[in-house]
């Protein structure tokens, strides 16, 4: 009897277990969706490259976020708008593709975690955590040493690099290089600007001291009316150029350094997850872009008198033959 009653207790022991597994099971799947808010500064197509790469790393994760989708369409005065329906979805994490949506959101008076992506110097524009509210994300800031470490097999005989800059958007951009370019082999030689324009007559003042001018994302230097013609400049000088994308190449800089925008928003869907999990944005690091290319104007190349080796031909991207 004693031995029958056992073999039952154990049977319904099992049996509140599963059940409770079952309930659990049920709970789970019962329990809301955490919702991450994707804010894209516009829909040009390095924001879409990104976006479309989140949502696809964001939909394989296990927590199965509900992916919301919100467009600045590139006007800061969509931002009142654009953030109401955000802060009606309630979501866990809020990631922002490009600096205006980084930075409207950040102005927003908000707790939810932000995770940036696209953008360049968020340091310098102040996408940093605060006392209230955490932030982490993808720049797109190409690390330093990668950029002279290709400088270093583009201009083997160079050894002083020019750059124009503004101190309040780009000086700490430019300090740490100084102190970066010495390792490679390089000394920097800068020259501050005001405005866009004074670029042109800083720049040649400033190809009277270097062998190649490198260039940093700087709006009082290089806008659309001015880069066309420091680019032009520095070919009439017979001085290698560095400009910052594949437009800068075919219009005649001699090599520009490309990230995959596909990686960049790898990234930041990998960075997101992790807030999602429960990390605090705080205590996760910035990340930069780990897939690097290059794209080279082989004309202006030899317009310079430049032999680019095999190699560095072979790594290139895009060629512009």
């Amino acid at each position: 009897m004693s031995s029958r009653c056992a073999t039952l207790r154990i049977a319904l022991a099992r049996l509140l277990v599963l059940l409770a597994l079952l309930l659990a099971n049920a709970s789970a799947h019962g329990a809301p969706r955490p919702v991450v808010a994707i804010v894209k500064s516009s829909s040009i197509p390095p924001f879409e490259q990104a976006a479309s790469s989140i949502q696809q790393v964001l939909a394989q994760d296990p927590l199965q976020p509900e992916i919301l989708t919100f467009d600045l369409e590139g006007q800061e005065a969509n931002a009142g708008r654009v953030l109401a329906a955000v802060q009606r979805a309630n979501p866990r994490v809020i990631v922002c593709i490009g600096s205006l949506a980084t930075s409207a959101v950040l102005k927003d008076d908000s707790h939810t975690p932000v995770v940036f992506s696209m953008v360049l110097y968020p340091r310098q524009s102040g996408f940093v955590s605060g006392p209230t509210r955490g932030v982490t994300g993808a720049s797109l800031d190409i690390p330093l040493d990668v950029q002279f470490a290709y400088l270093r097999r583009l201009l083997p005989g160079g050894r002083r690099l020019g750059v124009l800059y503004h101190a309040s958007e780009t000086g700490a951009v430019v300090e740490a290089a100084r102190a970066q370019a010495p390792r490679h082999g390089f000394s920097l030689e800068t020259k501050e600007v005001d405005g866009a324009g004074d670029a042109a007559a800083a720049l040649a003042d400033l190809m009277e001291h270097v062998d190649a001018v490198w260039t940093v994302a700087d709006s009082h230097v290089l806008t659309p009316q001015t880069t066309s013609a420091l680019i032009l400049a520095a070919l009439r000088r017979r001085i290698p150029l560095i400009g910052l994308s594949t437009a800068h190449v075919r219009t005649g800089a001699l090599a520009a350094f490309t990230c995959d925008y596909a990686d960049v928003g790898r990234q930041t869907a990998e960075l997101a997850a992790r807030v999602l999990r429960g990390e605090a944005a705080t205590t996760i690091p910035m990340s930069s872009p780990t897939k690097v290319g290059l794209s080279l104007n082989l004309r202006t190349a030899e317009h310079l008198g430049l032999s680019i080796s095999p190699d560095v031909k072979r790594e290139a991207g895009e060629v512009v033959p």
